[in-house]
């Protein structure tokens, strides 16, 4: 925990770097399907992104960098510039600290590129499809055609497997044999029988050939146990250098150096892989759970090391399949988190300590599935912060809401729900009443039919912590789809849910669930996750279209202005398992099978206690001093969003004033340019920060 806070305390100091957005991913770099060598260096293409690995660098690429795309199958040098071919042929050239996508023209086609399958010569790349085999010239970024028949073996029918080149020969290796075809590399666009299929050869040849039982480097034989595995090599490429040797698998890196074997595979930034919920600390960070179970968390640049939650139980398939939301954060302490058919388990200090296990064996009132097997696909948080929420299935009757206590204390309403099965739920305070809605199902599945359950009972703090009196009301979802997420909008008085084919929602003093009427730009998504932001903008994630931000026009709740972003945009997939809005540092994240992006931008703060009495933080300008040119910008930070900002030289001359959209997120980055666009002189500054009832003034030094 005191890592976690410490990390935090940092964040104010990082972020000044960036722009007003700014998308990161995370991945784990794994399997290696490509490898190139560049000097010291490695450049390596993998289901993560494109890593440059070396002794001195370890930098991972994705979407965010250029890439548009995060799963790699190739990788080539062409004439002392590298390229990256994508999992379906997207083709990128590295331009130091970003890639320049060149080519989408296979993308259409969707077909995937056989992993490592490349061979380059003059400015050529032949990329080997499961289909035919495509030939790309670097220099213009076009493609040039594409083969689907060697010989007398068609592609499209009998995919190919292997590509090589010797001299000046082309190889493709069939599940019908290898052929060959002499190739004029100069210039292949003056071939004019380069699709002829009768020019490639049935040939015997041993280009294929791969010795799987031995590593061998220099004429040695390497025997270290390291290199294999059941006897075969794990070693797919030796890299030879004038000082040493790179040795490299699909899942390993190692390097070869005065007779001794040093593994350098370690990827140590993120360790997660699949994320498939994550959840916002109140405060700020969040915290993401894989499907084996294990958690951890960030604040936005960081994370910590994985940690295992409920003792080697986790959602695993469950957790896609019925859209789980089972991880529930109370505060920067408290966490619930329940495992299949396992039971539910408090932890203190984010995960890291087992505080109290609620399991069907121990709890009289909590539902068994089946004998000591009890099944809840959500979890909430009490209303008042007291404790937890979730509800459990039942095969012999209707699911029941139990409410645990932070102390561990259990209490139901056994068989209050209107099905057998139960998805997640979200819950608030009215007046004294907890008001608790829940997604039925006629089955776990997220695809079933189901409703909308709304259950209210008077708080249990007036009731020794025991629910009493609860009572139902269920209401029929759009198409009769079962709710797989929802958010609350407490501040516009709606609760809008997804199920996987529509966007509803439902003002909250009345009892019918609508669907927008107006939402130009979104149509046809299979839909996984929803959260709403601090002003009312609502995020969904989909299953393969990428994420939506939903901007209300006017009054209504009908009329929708639709933002699309896709892997083109940052994200690392567009694929999403969960969405979450961290409003405490302005972030929105997205689980994703291959990791997790995290979208920052200032409109997703929380702003609302900034500059009031209650405020946690007072208004800061940093970093101080402030040096334009080595700083992008000075922060002014903790405001409100309906200050404004002035800033003024020593002598009282106005340099700069920041209002309305200029101040969103509560703060105002400022690039030590005046009013004229000039940089202005070293000096000492003052800024004053006012809104109608209050004003707030500090200084900063400017230097150079």
């Amino acid at each position: 925990m005191k890592n976690f806070l410490a990390i935090l305390a940092l964040v104010g100091c990082l972020f000044p770097v960036f722009a007003n957005e700014e998308w990161q991913g995370f991945s784990e770099p794994f399997p290696i399907r490509h490898v190139v060598r560049i000097g010291d260096d490695l450049m390596l293409a993998t289901d993560g992104g494109m890593r440059l690995k070396g002794p001195q660098v370890d930098v991972l690429y994705t979407s965010e960098k250029g890439l548009e795309t995060s799963a790699f199958s190739a990788v080539a040098n062409v004439k002392g510039s590298l390229f990256a071919v994508s999992e379906y042929g997207l083709v990128a050239r590295y331009e130091g600290e970003r890639w320049k996508v060149v080519n989408r023209s296979y993308l259409s086609r969707k077909a995937r590129v056989v992993p490592g399958k490349v061979f380059s010569a003059n400015k050529y790349i032949a990329i080997l499809f499961e289909d035919g085999l495509a030939f790309f010239d670097t220099e213009s970024g076009s493609s040039l055609l594409l083969v689907d028949r060697v010989g007398d073996v068609s592609l499209s029918i009998y995919p190919p497997q292997d590509i090589a080149g010797r001299n000046d020969s082309l190889f493709i290796q069939t599940i019908h044999g290898t052929y060959a075809r002499k190739m004029d590399w100069s210039d292949l666009s003056r071939d004019f029988r380069l699709v002829d299929p009768s020019t490639w050869v049935h040939v015997e040849s041993d280009v294929f050939a791969r010795d799987s039982k031995h590593v061998i480097v220099g004429g040695v034989s390497l025997t270290d146990t390291l290199l294999f595995k059941s006897g075969e090599s794990r070693i797919n490429w030796i890299l030879e250098g004038a000082n040493f040797t790179y040795l490299v698998g699909s899942d390993i890196i190692l390097r070869y150096e005065n007779g001794a074997l040093e593994d350098v595979t370690n990827y140590s930034l993120y360790k997660l892989g699949t994320v498939y919920e994550i959840q916002a600390i109140p405060g700020g960070g969040v915290y993401a759970v894989t499907p084996e179970g294990f958690g951890a968390i960030s604040e936005g640049t960081f994370w910590t090391d994985a940690m295992l939650l409920f003792s080697g139980f986790g959602n695993h398939s469950e957790a896609f399949s019925y859209r789980m939301k089972a991880l529930s954060i109370l505060d920067a302490d408290l966490m619930m988190y329940h495992a299949w058919g396992q039971g539910m388990m408090i932890l203190k200090e984010l995960g890291r300590l087992p505080y109290y296990f609620l399991a069907p064996w121990k709890e009289t009132c909590m539902d068994q599935y089946v004998e000591n097997y009890t099944v809840a696909v959500g979890t909430a948080v009490a209303p008042d912060k007291s404790g937890f929420l979730s509800a459990t299935a039942r095969r012999d009757g209707t699911y029941s809401l139990i409410y645990v206590t932070k102390e561990g204390d259990a209490s139901c309403a056994t068989g209050i729900g209107s099905s057998h099965h139960v998805g997640p739920l979200v819950a608030r305070q009215e007046g004294s009443d907890w008001v608790v809605y829940v997604s039925a199902r006629e089955s776990f599945d997220a695809f079933s039919t189901g409703a909308l359950d709304v259950i209210r009972f008077p708080s249990p703090s007036m009731n020794g912590g025991r629910i009493v009196g609860a009572t139902l009301k269920t209401i029929q979802n759009i198409e009769q789809r079962t709710p797989v997420d929802f958010a609350l909008d407490e501040k516009n008085n709606v609760l809008w849910m997804v199920s996987t084919t529509d966007i509803g929602y439902m003002e909250l003093d009345q009892d019918t669930i609508r669907k927008p009427s107006s939402t130009n730009g979104l149509s046809g998504a299979e839909y996984s996750a929803i959260d709403v932001d601090p002003h009312g903008n609502v995020w969904v994630g989909s299953t393969n279209q990428g994420a939506y931000r939903l901007e209300r026009k006017g009054e209504s709740f009908d009329t929708l202005s639709v933002s699309h972003y896709t892997t083109k945009n940052g994200l690392l997939s567009d694929g999403i398992l969960d969405v979450a809005i961290d409003k405490g540092l302005g972030m929105a994240w997205f689980g994703h099978e291959n990791g997790i992006t995290r979208y920052r931008r200032n409109d997703l703060r929380e702003t609302t206690t900034f500059m009031t009495d209650s405020a946690v933080a007072k208004v800061k300008a940093y970093p101080v001093p402030f040096r334009p040119g080595q700083h992008v910008f000075l922060t002014i930070d903790n405001i409100a969003e309906n200050a404004r900002v002035d800033i003024y030289n020593r002598g009282g001359s106005l340099i700069r004033s920041f209002v309305g959209d200029e101040v969103a997120g509560g703060k105002v980055e400022w690039t030590g340019q005046g009013k004229n666009g000039r940089y202005v002189a070293p000096g000492v500054y003052y800024y004053v920060v006012r809104t109608s009832s209050k004003k707030e003034r500090g200084k900063f030094l400017v230097i150079r």
